[in-house]
């Protein structure tokens, strides 16, 4: 049972990444970056932004990427 809440938490984590990110069921590590560059200019600190926001992007980039395919499948 304690693996299954800590699946569940990963997998609402997950969710919450992909939806601050606007990305759909799909997405690439090209698309996170994209989203991630949009973001970071509203929410790094030398823009107004807080370190807190900032950090918490940086932890949503990070869990995305990680599931995220390799850009590289299915290349020639």
């Amino acid at each position: 049972m304690f693996f299954r809440r800590q699946h569940d938490a990963k997998w609402w984590e997950l969710h919450v990444a992909a939806t601050n990110f606007a990305l759909a069921v799909g997405y690439t590590r090209r698309d996170v970056e994209v989203a991630f560059r949009r973001l970071a200019r509203r929410a790094h600190p030398d823009v107004g932004g807080t370190p807190e926001a900032f950090h918490t992007l940086m932890e949503q980039r990070h869990l995305l990427l990680s599931q995220a395919p390799d850009q590289r499948e299915g290349r020639s």
